[in-house]
């Protein structure tokens, strides 16, 4: 396929240089004659214009339009006017020798015949523009060598007969000598076609070859590979796009690897508790009911526990896609707060403690609702597990002076100790003081990958003996 799309790409590089090549042949050897002659007419016709215009303005010929006149005149260009009868006027020869209008076409020295402004041929000339219908009278003269005179006339106001004419190039000559050298150019544009294909289609290819050994890698199951591409244009973005591709797709296998590394040292101990109690039940305790309602309750709790771990997972996992949508609202932070405290004040009252809200009664935020309530009831039950009976947990809103709202849920607790704070957001991370107790090691991961999606600050503070504080920014 690669070579394929190779030869491809040289074949129609090739084609449009030989399309150019043959549109260059076409424009030299079959349009260069009549647009030649149309550009040499256009010519004709604005110098006419000039010369009417004059006598118009000096109400007929005068010394003022002679001089005039006399202005208008280039090499190579003719202008004779003549009289109502086709007598000679006024003649203006910048054609020199060459002129084909002002000769009597006697076998005398052309030299000698030049100049004659009553010639048989312009008189003739005056005769036909005279009788012309039209406005302007356009024809051609060709003498016995070859030599073109375009010539344009008009019978001005019944009382003028204006001749303006020029010289053509014999464009059989230029024609012939232009396609002798566009044989040449030919040949070479061919050669340089063929080369520039070859050389255009490598290069067009090479970020493709790139990304196709990249490929190629990742399935092998090496994702540490980059395609290397400086181009700035789309191949460049491109390799952009694969490289993040490659990045997600590598943060995946990680977070696959060490979820599934973890989980499974997690599930072992519940798993071979359950297996022990169930084992326990059918050969021994099964006649004992108190025993036997002993584990049969140990068995649940341990379910439970694994339903809550395999729920963080995979609640872990969703957020921590890149592509996760949130369902931004907007909603009264304050108001969920004050429910959040009502909702655990039982438990802090059974366990000896407090819980309190500090704040306004309502201010209205812009998150994903369900997902904001799920880290301030981690931070919550975290701050209940780790208060001692007789202290008291708070939650507080106040707004900063850049007008953003900051929730804080604070403990009166032991405190955390100064190297365990950078790793608390960590998956799977416990502090020493936190060891052995039951729970997915998830929580505050899954407030880091909220919080983060949200693209709010967070953080914690904390001095050992006084107390705990988590906080985030809305």
């Amino acid at each position: 396929m690669r070579s394929n799309i190779r030869r491809k790409l040289t074949a129609l590089i090739f084609l449009v240089n030989m399309a150019i090549i043959a549109l260059t042949w076409f424009m030299a050897v079959f349009m260069f004659k009549p647009m030649y002659y149309a550009v040499t007419q256009a010519e004709l016709s604005k110098m006419m214009n000039k010369v009417v215009t004059a006598i118009e303005l000096d109400g007929g010929i005068t010394e003022n339009t002679l001089e005039e006149i006399s202005g208008f005149i280039n090499i190579g260009t003719c202008i004779d006017i003549a009289d109502a009868k086709g007598n000679g006027l006024v003649l203006f020869e910048g054609i020199g020798d060459a002129c084909q209008l002002h000769s009597d076409g006697s076998n005398d020295h052309f030299f000698d015949q030049q100049r004659k402004i009553d010639s048989t041929v312009v008189r003739n000339l005056r005769k036909e523009i005279r009788e012309y219908s039209r406005q302007n009278y356009n024809a051609h003269f060709q003498d016995d060598l070859g030599n073109i005179q375009a010539i344009k006339g008009r019978f001005y106001d019944g009382q003028y007969t204006i001749i303006v004419s020029t010289n053509l190039a014999r464009t059989e000559s230029i024609v012939s000598i232009v396609s002798s050298q566009l044989q040449t150019a030919s040949i070479i544009g061919i050669i340089l076609s063929i080369l520039i294909a070859t050389i255009m289609s490598h290069w067009f290819m090479s970020p493709l070859l790139k990304l196709s050994a990249a490929t190629k890698e990742i399935a092998k199951g090496n994702y540490d590979v980059k395609v290397e591409i400086a181009n700035k244009d789309e191949f460049g973005q491109l390799a952009k796009d694969f490289n993040l591709m490659t990045e997600e797709i590598q943060h995946s296998h990680e977070l696959q690897r060490d979820l599934i590394a973890n989980i499974s040292h997690d599930l072992r101990t519940p798993l071979t508790i359950i297996k022990g109690y169930a084992e326990s039940i059918k050969d021994i305790t099964g006649e004992n009911k108190e025993i036997r309602d002993q584990q049969l309750t140990t068995i649940i709790e341990e379910t439970d526990r694994l339903s809550e771990m395999v729920g963080s997972v995979m609640e872990y996992t969703k957020l921590s896609q890149s592509t996760y949508k949130l369902n931004i609202v907007q909603f009264d932070i304050a108001d969920m707060c004050q429910d959040i405290v009502e909702m655990y004040n039982y438990k802090a009252i059974k366990e000896g403690k407090s819980i309190s809200y500090a704040g306004p009664q309502q201010i209205y935020v812009f998150a994903d609702a369900a997902l904001i309530e799920r880290v301030i009831h981690n931070f919550v039950s975290n701050a209940l597990v780790h208060t001692p009976p007789e202290t008291r947990v708070g939650v507080a809103i106040n707004v900063t002076e850049e007008g953003k709202v900051k929730v804080s849920v604070y403990d009166s607790g032991q405190g955390i100790k100064q190297e365990d704070i950078p790793h608390l957001f960590d998956k799977y991370y416990r502090a020493r003081k936190d060891e052995g107790r039951t729970g997915s090691g998830l929580g505050l991961a899954i407030v880091k990958s909220i919080l983060e999606n949200h693209n709010f600050q967070y953080g914690v503070e904390s001095r050992e003996g006084l107390g705990t504080e988590f906080w985030f920014i809305i």
